[in-house]
């Protein structure tokens, strides 16, 4: 089965009212990345309180935290993936297998100074791989275009894994992601710092659209 198409906003909070806010900015969005933070593994915090999630989306937990095995054992049933870093995972195999036992999706996530070839021994246990196309910890950050040798590889050595890429994402920007084999792309600043997030949404989406037509 090939890998579906999707466009996700990405969400930094620091507080359940500004979750909630950003929330109600995005109705329109089937699909939603939530980046927790744990100031530590990245120099930022994010959504480090008890989460309270609207039904009716699917939602990925993004967690850059030096212990994600321990946040993952609650999370908000609303919660379907998680996006591991493998750079926090002393046992990457041992980490897919927890996560599936829970019932969750399992990414793994690679910064861009992270080789591909420490996922590949697990590629087909993963649901995903995400790639950072920026150093990740806040919204608009620089893009790494090299980053996507890291794509072209993957989607090389799989057609059905799924290839999400998180930064940097924009209209300018997107497009080199999707060619390079990307068939998930998530988009923080230039969606939520929109003055009107659904058109950004909808210019994104338009990129993946033209590749049906």
């Amino acid at each position: 089965m090939p890998p579906l198409y999707r466009v996700l906003p990405a969400l930094i909070a620091q507080s359940q009212e500004e979750l909630d806010q950003m929330l109600e900015q995005i109705p329109f969005a089937n699909n939603i990345m939530l980046d927790l933070m744990d100031g530590e593994f990245v120099g930022a915090k994010s959504l480090c309180f008890k989460m309270a999630l609207p039904n009716g989306s699917r939602y990925q937990l993004h967690v850059m935290a030096i212990n994600p095995m321990k946040i993952i054992n609650s999370l908000p049933h609303q919660v379907d993936t998680v996006i591991l870093h493998a750079e926090t995972l002393d046992d990457i195999e041992a980490a897919i297998v927890k996560t599936k036992e829970k019932g969750l999706g399992v990414f793994v996530a690679l910064n861009p100074e992270t080789h591909i070839s420490i996922i590949e021994p697990h590629i087909t246990r993963l649901d995903g791989v995400l790639i950072m196309s920026v150093h990740p910890g806040q919204y608009g950050a620089k893009f790494l275009p090299d980053q996507l040798n890291k794509v072209r590889k993957l989607r090389e050595m799989s057609n059905e894994i799924n290839i999400e890429v998180d930064g940097g994402m924009t209209d300018k920007t997107i497009g080199l992601a999707i060619a390079a084999g990307a068939n998930m792309i998530a988009s923080g600043s230039f969606i939520m710092k929109s003055p009107d997030p659904e058109t950004a949404f909808n210019i994104l989406n338009r990129f993946f659209k033209q590749l049906k037509e």
